[in-house]
């Protein structure tokens, strides 16, 4: 039914039998997207949160801890 008509019939707007709003997008798997974003030559990726240490820097860190501990 249109808003005019129900508006004519019932006097108000209010949309009924509905427990939530009308779904506005495509539902979309994970696979799609990472395809899609793919083909574009984006890709998806979670960034690095730290960078590999070498043994070397591992044991100058080390140092730098050892003197500075109480």
């Amino acid at each position: 039914m249109r808003i005019c008509d129900r508006w004519l019939q019932e006097g108000t707007t209010d949309q009924r039998g509905r427990s939530h709003p009308p779904q506005c997008t495509t539902s979309l798997s994970a696979h799609t997207i990472r395809r899609r974003l793919q083909q574009s030559g984006l890709s998806a990726r979670r960034p690095l949160l730290s960078l590999p240490l070498t043994q070397n820097h591992r044991c100058v860190r080390r140092q730098w801890c050892d003197e500075r501990k109480m």
